[in-house]
């Protein structure tokens, strides 16, 4: 059985900022309704802007009940961040929404370790070994690819080879707390070494450098291991 996939189309990042400051203040009904309203002049497309709309919802207001608590944070960081540090907020929400996306990143972030440009086919292939090879697969995918562009992640050269943007540095402490428990939420491992979060995978956009005094010890657990190894869990 193949895994489900999901993330069907580019989503841009003026389209999350719309949608997280609606979630902040509107009930389900009426975030469907503004949603549609804003969307019609960027997607003319009823079925294109119905999924975009699915998607965005996904994302910051249909969360699954253990991630509540991480939305709502999210939900109260947003106002008090700068511009491209709201990006990290969308981010974290887009790798708790769509295993799909956390999975082409944590590949892109493996490839962008080994060379300075990823091509869309090299990309593809590791892909398709994870989810089939798939119509479906290649089309979200190259969404993924699309999005992370408009988001300034990413630049597109010839023969659809990527690289890597400058890296944005965490600069807020409380939004390092809130992007730890989503990596530590999605990770495979219920327990992480401090030293191995900065260097993740999904992390490859971003510059993270995490203070073990500056860690919320009221919702991150703390296990010191021998002099200086720090193993942390939710």
């Amino acid at each position: 059985m193949h895994k489900p996939v999901g993330f069907d189309q580019k989503i841009e990042l003026k389209h999350l900022d719309v949608t997280i400051k609606e979630a902040r203040v509107s009930d389900r009904k009426d975030m469907y309704g503004k949603l549609d309203e804003y969307l019609k002049q960027d997607i003319k497309g009823d079925k294109s802007r119905k999924n975009a709309i699915t998607m965005l919802m996904k994302i910051w207001y249909l969360v699954d009940k253990e991630q509540e608590s991480i939305k709502e944070q999210a939900y109260e960081l947003y106002p008090i961040l700068e511009e491209e540090q709201r990006l990290i907020l969308h981010w974290g929400m887009t790798l708790l929404a769509y295993p799909f996306f956390k999975d082409v990143i944590e590949e892109m972030g493996n490839l962008f370790r080994l060379q300075n440009e990823v091509s869309s086919q090299q990309l593809g292939r590791r892909i398709k070994m994870l989810y089939g090879d798939r119509r479906r697969v290649e089309v979200a995918t190259s969404a993924v690819l699309m999005s992370l562009k408009t988001w300034g992640i990413i630049e597109r050269g010839k023969n659809q080879v990527y690289t890597l943007n400058k890296k944005t540095a965490l600069e807020e402490v409380k939004l390092k707390n809130w992007l730890l428990k989503v990596l530590l939420s999605v990770s495979e491992y219920k327990t992480m070494p401090l030293t191995m979060i900065s260097n993740l995978n999904l992390l490859f956009p971003f510059d993270l450098k995490l203070n073990i005094n500056e860690i919320d010890t009221t919702e991150i657990k703390i296990d010191r291991q021998g002099l200086d190894t720090y193993m942390l869990s939710l």
